[in-house]
This record gives structure tokens, C-alpha cells and sequence, in this order.
């Protein structure tokens, strides 16, 4: 199993050394002048801390320079930094999971980690593979996923608490779906609180207090320009067309057709649903132990609602595009998850043999 979790891996390897092209796309030319700029008189705080669309790219754009002062803006050198992050990304999941799965008290390998790993290092996300520019996707996917893994550790530390307050940071100014961690973040301090009183006072004082600094500095001269010409409150006037955006968005992960993709997302939105009952109604202590892979399919819900209010005005059918499935892809990883624990349970129920085996 473990042999075959690592095949996708080694599959992606192969075809972005195959394909690759070693020449700025698309939002890369954007990046051209900043790049010239560094050579020439230095970058400012607004180079760095400037839009681009509704994100704030600090970070990714740190990196950028960095790789391409590096390497002579060799393109290659950006697509083996997101293949690291997903390696990452998928590395993150098996070890929470490993963990979970312990606490569970389940022996063995899980079954479901080959499927994180076609999940993570999907083909259908080629794009992502290929422009450089999507570093900055990969990069506020890994810092989600481990600042809630931190904060929904059963037992506080304000070591874990404070890293995970940097991770969001870190998520946050890489792409503007990172503003979702702080709600999360909330509710996995509230989910697992400190044991003393007192500290969950102070956690989730100063959760709130980071969360107000983070959204005034992100919103502060924020330009609020739809890429798509239409008015933000264009969803509100387009509901069926949002909704199928949203459920298109989730469905686009496991299968690339849109009419296929709507009923997939329908589906998982279904059993995120029936598990997150059945675990928090039936199964308390269970919950607790996949509470991070809750937060994370949340965290894709998040991603589907704030991506169509911004983007619905192109039509629900751009919700297929391939460059959104690293957040779209978190809520199969947790639907997976939760089925894993449910099927060892129902096997733990089964007195014959057969109906174990089934």
C-alpha cells in the first residue's frame, strides 16, 4: 500500500519533466517587470504588498525572487518547488491520519492513503503542474492544512498555537482564501479548548485580536475589482448559476466533465454532511481525532463560496478549471477520512466473516 501511494508521485515526476516549458505564462509576464526591478533599484514594500486580482501575494512573490535570483528565472525551478509542496501537502495528511488512526486504536496501514495521494497529485490539475505561478496555491494549502492540524491537537500548547497564528499569516498572504483559516481557526479553539479556563480566555482573545489585525491590514486600500467586469454582488442576482458554480467547484476534483461534476459535488457536499452528523451526534470521541480533516473539507466549502461570488460572473462552467482542485480536493480527503473510520466500525459490528470482508 505504502508502495502504491507513492506511484502518483512518481507519475506527476515524469510528466513535468516531460513537459515542462521553460518560459513565463499567462500571470508570469505580471511578475516580469517586479523580477526587472530587483535588478535594477530594489523592490518596495508595495512591489511585495500590491493586488494582484483579490490576492495579496507576499509570500509567493518573496519566493519567487528568491528562485528566480537563483536559478536566472529558469521556470523549472518554480514547478520542482510545487511539486515539494505537494509532496508536503500529502505528507501532512498521512501523518494526521497515521495519528488519528492510533488514537483510534485501528492497526494497520489505512486504505485510504493511496487516495489522498491520487487526490494530491492528481493529473487533472496539469495546470498547477505547469505554470510556476500556481507556487502560491500549494503554498496556502500546506500552511491551512498544518495550522489547523495545530490548533486541533488535543492537547493545547501555545507553542502549537502561536506557530499555527504564523502558518495563517503565512496562508493568508499567499492567497486570499487564507482569510477562511481565521474563522477555522475559532472554531477548532472552541472545538478543542485549553483544559484551563483561563487560557481559553486568552486563546481566543488573542485569536480575535490576530484575526482583526490580519483583516484590516488585507482590507486596508483593498481594491474591490472583480476579475470578471461584473459587480461583487453579481452572485446575489445569479443564485442558481452560484450554486451550480459552487457544487462544480467541489465536483471537479474526481471527475472533469461539468454536467458529471455538478452531481460529484452534490454527492460529497451530501456525505461531508451525513458523516460530520453521524461522527459529532454518535461518535464524539472519534471526532475529536479527525477534527482536522473536518476543518480541512470545511475549509473547501469556504474556498467553493468565496471563489464564486469572485469569479460566478464568468459562468458556472469556470468552476472546472483545474487550477482550483488543491482546495476542492481537501473535502474528498476528509470525506475519505470519515468513510475509513465508518467502515472500521461497521467491520468492528460484523460477526461473520463475509459481511467483515464486505
Amino acid at each position: 500500500i505504502l508502495i502504491l501511494a507513492l506511484i502518483p508521485l512518481l507519475i506527476l515526476i515524469i510528466n513535468v519533466v516531460k513537459y515542462h516549458v521553460d518560459v513565463p505564462f499567462w500571470d508570469q509576464w505580471n511578475f516580469v517587470p517586479l523580477l526587472g526591478k530587483s535588478y535594477e533599484e530594489g523592490v518596495t514594500w508595495q512591489d511585495l504588498w500590491g493586488q494582484h486580482n483579490e490576492h495579496r501575494l507576499f509570500f509567493p512573490r518573496l519566493i519567487m525572487l528568491g528562485l528566480a535570483h537563483a536559478s536566472r528565472y529558469n521556470i523549472v525551478w518554480e514547478l520542482a518547488v510545487i511539486t515539494i509542496l505537494a509532496a508536503a501537502i500529502f505528507s501532512l495528511l498521512w501523518h494526521q491520519f497515521h495519528k488519528a488512526t492510533r488514537a483510534l486504536g485501528y492497526p494497520g496501514f489505512p486504505w485510504v492513503v493511496p487516495i489522498f495521494a491520487l487526490l494530491v497529485f492528481t493529473l487533472g490539475q496539469a495546470e498547477n503542474w505547469l505554470w510556476g505561478w500556481q507556487l502560491q496555491i500549494f503554498l496556502n494549502v500546506l500552511a491551512v492544512a498544518a495550522g489547523l492540524v495545530l490548533l486541533a491537537n488535543p492537547e493545547f500548547r501555545w507553542a502549537k498555537f502561536w506557530l499555527a497564528l504564523g502558518f495563517g499569516i503565512l496562508a493568508t498572504y499567499s492567497f486570499a482564501n487564507g482569510l477562511l483559516f481565521w474563522p477555522l481557526g475559532f472554531l477548532a479553539i472552541t472545538l478543542v479548548p485549553p483544559n484551563n479556563k483561563r487560557q481559553k480566555v486568552l486563546a481566543l482573545s488573542a485569536w480575535a485580536a490576530s484575526t482583526a489585525v490580519v483583516f484590516t491590514s488585507y482590507l486596508f486600500r483593498f481594491r474591490y475589482d472583480s476579475p470578471s467586469g461584473k459587480p461583487w454582488t453579481h452572485f446575489l442576482h445569479q443564485l442558481g448559476e452560484y450554486v451550480q458554480y459552487v457544487l462544480k467547484y467541489l465536483g471537479r476534483p474526481v471527475i472533469n466533465y461539468e454536467g458529471y461534476a455538478l452531481a460529484v459535488g452534490s454527492a460529497g457536499l451530501l456525505l461531508f454532511g451525513a458523516f460530520f452528523y453521524f461522527l459529532f451526534r454518535h461518535k464524539r470521541g472519534e471526532a475529536r481525532a479527525v477534527l482536522p480533516f473536518f476543518l480541512c473539507g470545511l475549509y473547501s466549502i469556504g474556498c467553493g463560496l468565496l471563489t464564486g461570488i469572485g469569479r460566478v460572473g464568468f459562468g458556472s462552467a469556470q468552476a472546472m478549471s483545474g487550477r482550483y482542485v488543491p482546495f476542492s480536493s481537501l473535502i474528498w480527503v476528509s470525506n475519505f477520512a470519515f468513510l475509513f473510520v465508518l467502515s472500521r466500525e461497521i467491520r468492528a459490528r460484523m460477526r461473520t466473516r463475509p459481511g467483515r470482508i464486505l
